[in-house]
């Protein structure tokens, strides 16, 4: 994660939550005369801060985070909204990926490779022999994945991704490889419940091309990445001056790679994520790619 920008008094760290409400994992104001505020004690003084679309949601919406995986993360699912607002007394998880970096040769799980039975994921589970049954997909730089909840998935090791979700921590694991930790315990899976919520049938993969299919706004080469009723996300390649902006949401940016400034001078490099209040016209400057992301 150093690479990232991201720093902490941990040995290692895989996730940095780089935009948050979630309690006790506020995302705080960096700098200036709020500085140490969080999210949702700024919208207080700020009532329009967040944008007429995020009153359509009980919390706040969102959740973004940078995952670096430099093992293979466990085999899990997520519920929606209804299964997760009954028994976790929480939002469910629908997400979106990002591929940020990609070692040669990595890979994802996503979803499974044929129609499955409850008793066979049983069996399999039991077996260790899970993974047989999920598509393995091999990653590069760019590529994109909806992660609708009920999709089976784990991202592998050697994948950076940007991950785009509801406002949720709810995980349900199926498998960490036998895993043991240094008192030899296992971690907690969850297969009652994660059998309840998992879509079961055969997944398709979304293609990638690798040949990105990008179009130009306000100059710039714009890529839409993912788009559904919880966000809308896009990747864009700045170099010059590009005008942020949107009415009626707050507006996400993360920064891929490359370095700029936003009109006010505040810099932003690789790994920042910065949040535009809505209806607020900026510009941001600079040799960068960004990923974008709305309401």
């Amino acid at each position: 994660m150093e690479k990232w920008g991201k720093t902490s008094p941990m040995s290692r760290i895989a996730e940095s939550w780089e935009l948050s409400a979630f309690p006790k994992c506020e995302s705080i104001v960096a700098s200036g005369k709020y500085r140490g505020f969080t999210i949702l004690e700024l919208q207080e003084i700020f009532p329009d801060l967040l944008g007429e679309k995020a009153d359509l949601f009980s919390v706040f919406p969102l959740l973004i985070k940078i995952i670096d995986a430099t093992k293979d993360l466990s085999v899990q699912v997520h519920p929606n909204d209804e299964f997760a607002l009954i028994n976790e007394h929480e939002l469910g998880k629908t997400e979106m990926w990002y591929v940020a970096e990609a070692d040669e040769g990595a890979a994802i799980y996503y979803g499974f490779n044929k129609d499955t039975t409850e008793e066979e994921l049983r069996e399999c589970i039991k077996t260790g022999t899970l993974t047989e049954l999920l598509n393995r997909v091999e990653v590069a730089e760019g590529d994109t994945f909806f992660v609708p909840s009920g999709t089976v998935h784990a991202i592998l090791a050697g994948v950076t991704i940007i991950e785009v979700q509801e406002s949720s921590s709810i995980t349900y694991r199926l498998y960490d490889y036998g895993r043991k930790d240094a008192n030899g315990r296992e971690r907690e899976l969850h297969i009652e419940k994660a059998l309840q919520v998992i879509d079961k049938t055969h997944t398709k993969v979304p293609e990638q091309t690798r040949e990105y299919d990008r179009y130009e706004e306000a100059g710039f080469a714009v890529r839409a990445l993912s788009s559904c009723e919880y966000f809308n996300v896009k990747e864009v390649e700045i170099s010059g001056e590009y005008p942020i902006s949107h009415p009626t949401s707050f507006v996400a940016v993360t920064a891929v790679c490359g370095e700029g400034s936003f009109d006010n001078g505040y810099p932003i490099t690789k790994g920042d994520t910065f949040l535009v209040p809505a209806g607020l016209n900026v510009t941001l400057s600079g040799n960068l790619k960004i990923i974008q992301t709305t309401l």
